[in-house]
């Protein structure tokens, strides 16, 4: 009965592995940066913030997120991906959800490794959020066009992350402008 105990939990590790493999090799790669994950928790225009302003929306096109209310929006730069380069971003902090919306055009790299570049929504869960959600944890979601990363049509595609940046569900995904979460259809 024991070797059938032993199995039974690697089938299901093996399962959880394989789940876990499927679901995050179906989306761009984008690094989640510590600056970012610091600025969730206090997240305010820095001192070298420009264009403070209010928005209710952040992003361009199929990569826009609305804000529950009119929010606090600023353009900043700083090394968002932990790469050594400083990026220009947009910001917007909508504090009726307690999240934290950037958005930027940017490299990031295919599932395959190869890199790519286009335009990233992110939000990070901030202090104090509505959802209870850990602080920096949040989603961000990359534009593809067709061909772009070996995909067959024009979409996007995103992944939820835990507060260590690490991906927990990968897929095509859209803003859920109702939630200020991301829909994801994980791929099986």
């Amino acid at each position: 009965m024991k070797k059938v105990s032993v199995l039974v939990i690697l089938t299901a590790a093996g399962v959880a592995l394989a789940l876990a493999q499927t679901t995050t090799q179906t989306a761009p790669k984008v690094k989640v940066g510590t600056q970012l994950t610091v600025k969730a928790s206090t997240p305010s225009p820095g001192s070298t913030a420009k264009s403070n302003a209010t928005k209710t929306s952040i992003g361009k096109g199929p990569t826009t997120a609305k804000a529950t209310q009119p929010s606090s929006f600023w353009t900043e730069e700083m090394d968002v991906d932990d790469d050594g380069t400083v990026e220009t971003s947009d910001f917007l902090y909508d504090a009726q959800r307690g999240m934290l919306y950037t958005y930027r055009e940017d490299d990031f790299a295919c599932p395959n490794g190869n890199p790519e570049s286009g335009d990233i929504l992110m939000a990070l869960y901030a202090k104090g959020n509505k959802a209870n959600k850990p602080v920096g944890s949040g989603w961000y979601l990359v534009n593809l066009n067709a061909g772009q990363c070996a995909a067959k049509t024009a979409g996007t595609f995103g992944c939820k992350f835990d507060a260590s940046g690490n991906p927990t569900e990968c897929g095509a995904a859209t803003v859920n402008n109702a939630t200020g979460n991301i829909d994801v259809v994980v791929a099986k």
